[in-house]
């Protein structure tokens, strides 16, 4: 089953019996930070890369810390799991892909487009989950530069209690 198909099918039933809450992202700041991005697009684009969200006990929602390896390849494929790789205060997923590059400008498309959603239980009440999902433009880097670090910043956050 895809990851994508297994979050829906999660987020339906959970959603059939519980309140959705959509919050502004810019009220609930949080940063990821991503290093060690190298991709490329030789037979087919693809990336890899860590992603680390240090957490805050006191935000509300509380925000657990996370780190994962992510890796994947095709422009608008869906999202794919990628591996947790450090332990946190409560379950988590986190899943990546990359966007689909639309605007050609002077025949030049642009740089990709990383999308990061993390999934988790909420550290005060088991019974509730937050998502949260955010975008990066990078560099397509592998073998003409080195490994990359930058920011993602969610910009969709939403839960269900």
């Amino acid at each position: 089953m895809r990851v994508s198909s297994l979050l829906a099918t999660i987020a339906g039933a959970s959603i059939s019996s519980a309140a959705v809450m959509r919050i502004a992202a810019d009220s609930l700041y949080w940063s990821w930070t991503v290093t060690e991005w190298t991709a490329g697009c030789v037979g087919g684009c693809h990336y890899d890369f860590n992603v680390t969200g240090i957490g805050n006990s006191t935000a509300k929602p509380a925000k657990p810390s996370f780190k994962a390896h992510c890796s994947g390849q095709g422009e608008g494929a869906d999202y794919k799991a990628c591996q947790a790789t450090g332990e946190s205060e409560t379950s988590y997923v986190v899943v990546a892909k990359l966007l689909p590059r639309t605007n050609i400008t002077n025949g030049t498309l642009p740089q990709p487009r990383i999308q990061v959603s993390l999934k988790f239980t909420d550290l005060d009440t088991s019974t509730a989950w937050w998502n949260f999902t955010g975008k990066a433009e990078a560099r397509f880097n592998q073998h003409v530069a080195p490994p990359m670090n930058f920011t993602i910043v969610p910009d969709e956050v939403f839960g269900v209690a």
